[in-house]
C-alpha cells in the first residue's frame, strides 16, 4: 500500500497553541462554532441507536444534540430542544420510543421530529391554539450523513458531501473489506481536560515507552511512524500490530489483505473529532466530544471483522481480551492528558515545543483549529 507523500508544511513556529486555547471559555466557544459548526463533525455510531424508536443524546460543537432511529430505521438528527420554551428534551438514551415527549408541558413530537400534540394548549381540555401552528414547530433538523457505523453531523447545513472528507480514507483501506466490520463492544471515557489535548495525545507515538511499556514491549517506538492521508485525515502508524491477543486463538482477519498490509496498524484523526484504527482483524473508532473547555468525553467503539463464521468461546474470549486491552490502553492516556491541563494553568508556559518528526500531525491538527477559529466569539 503507497503512503501519499506528505503534504503537510512544517510551520514557521516551532511552538504549539499557547494557554488560553485550553483553558479559556471565550476560546472554547470561538472553536466549537468555527471547527464543528461548519463542517462534518462524528455525533454517534448506529450501534447506538440500532433499532426503530431508539434515541441518543449527545453534544455537538457544545449543543445539544439528538440521534434518532425513525419507524423506517433511518437515522435522523435533531437539535435537542422543545420549541415551546427551549427545555432539553432528552438527557440520557431512550429505546424503542413511539415519540420524544417534553417534559415541561408534554408537547410531543413524532420521531421524524413533527409535532403531534400539544396538550391544554388552547386552555384545559384544548390541545390546539389559533396562535401555534404545529406544522411550523417541529423539531429543529441537523444535516445527518454516515459512513460505516459513524453517524456525522453538519450543523451549518452547508458543508460539501461526508464523501468529500471520507474518500480518501477509503480509497487508502481499499484493501479491507469494511462491509464485513461488526459493532463488538464500547467504553466510555470522562476526561477532566480539553479536548485538543486528548486528540494530541493520540497523534503522536513519542510517548510510548515510558506511558505505554505494554505496548511499546511489542510495538516499539522505532516501529511506528506517520503519515498524511489528505488534508484532514492524518495520524501515526505501527509497522507491528499484535493481532494474537489470547494464547494461539485469533480472530478473523479481513480476507486478502497483501503482506506488506497485514502487519500494520494505521491511527489517523479524521479531522475535528473521530479517531480510528484499523488492523488486520478490526477497526476501532473513538468519538471525541468536547463538553467544555475542560471537560472530554471518549466514546470508543471496536469493530471485529465477522467472516460469517460460527461463534465460539475462544472468538468470545479473543473479542473480551481486545477490548480488555485496547481499554487499559487507553486508561493509560488519561492521567498524563489531565496532567497536561493542569500544566495550561502555568503562566510560564507559552505553547511548548513541537518536533519535527513526532509532532508533524499534531502542528497540523494546531493549524486546522487555529485556521477555523474566528477571531470574535460567536452571539
Amino acid at each position: 500500500m503507497a503512503v501519499e507523500a506528505d503534504i503537510a508544511v512544517w510551520p514557521d513556529r516551532a511552538g504549539g497553541l499557547t494557554n488560553e486555547w485550553y483553558v479559556d471559555a471565550d476560546h472554547f466557544r470561538r472553536e466549537m462554532a468555527g471547527v464543528f459548526g461548519s463542517g462534518w463533525a462524528c455525533a454517534g455510531v448506529g450501534a447506538e441507536i440500532p433499532e426503530a424508536g431508539d434515541v441518543f443524546p449527545t453534544t455537538v460543537a457544545g449543543q445539544p444534540v439528538l440521534l434518532v432511529r425513525d419507524k423506517q430505521g433511518e437515522i435522523r438528527a435533531f437539535h435537542n430542544v422543545c420549541r415551546h420554551r427551549g427545555i432539553l428534551l432528552m438527557e440520557a438514551p431512550a429505546r424503542r420510543q413511539a415519540a420524544i415527549r417534553c417534559p415541561y408541558h408534554s408537547w410531543t413530537y413524532g420521531l421524524d421530529g413533527r409535532l403531534v400534540r400539544t396538550p391544554e394548549v388552547g386552555g384545559p381540555g384544548v390541545g390546539e391554539a389559533d396562535d401555534i401552528d404545529r406544522t411550523a414547530l417541529g423539531l429543529l433538523p441537523i444535516r445527518v450523513e454516515t459512513w460505516l457505523d459513524f453517524i456525522f453531523v453538519n450543523l451549518s447545513c452547508e458543508a460539501s458531501a461526508l464523501n468529500d472528507l471520507i474518500d480518501p480514507l477509503v480509497k487508502r483501506w481499499a484493501a479491507y473489506d469494511l462491509s464485513l466490520l461488526k459493532h463488538g463492544g464500547t467504553r466510555s471515557y470522562d476526561l477532566a481536560a480539553n479536548w485538543k489535548l486528548a486528540i494530541e495525545n493520540y497523534l503522536e507515538s513519542y510517548h510510548l515507552p515510558w506511558i505505554h511499556p505494554g505496548l511499546n514491549s511489542y510495538s516499539p517506538l522505532e516501529l511506528h511512524g506517520y503519515e498524511t492521508i489528505s488534508p484532514r485525515i492524518f495520524g501515526p502508524y505501527s509497522e507491528a500490530y499484535k493481532a494474537d491477543t489470547v494464547d494461539d486463538r485469533t480472530l478473523p482477519h479481513f480476507p486478502g489483505l497483501p503482506e506488506v498490509v497485514a502487519p500494520r496498524g494505521e491511527y489517523p484523526l479524521v479531522f475535528p473529532n473521530l479517531l480510528v484504527g484499523i488492523q488486520r482483524d478490526h477497526l476501532f473508532g473513538i468519538i471525541i466530544e468536547p463538553r467544555n473547555h475542560a471537560r472530554t468525553i471518549e466514546r470508543l467503539h471496536v469493530y471485529p471483522v465477522d467472516d460469517g463464521t460460527p461463534e465460539t468461546p475462544e472468538r468470545t474470549q479473543a473479542l473480551d481480551a481486545m477490548m480488555v486491552g485496547w481499554d487499559a490502553i487507553f486508561l493509560e492516556d488519561i492521567g498524563i492528558v489531565e496532567r497536561m491541563q493542569t500544566g495550561r494553568s502555568a503562566d510560564a508556559f507559552d505553547g511548548g515545543v513541537l518536533t519535527q518528526f513526532h509532532d508533524r500531525c499534531t502542528a497540523r491538527f494546531m493549524d486546522l483549529v487555529a485556521d477555523s477559529t474566528p477571531v470574535t466569539p460567536p452571539r
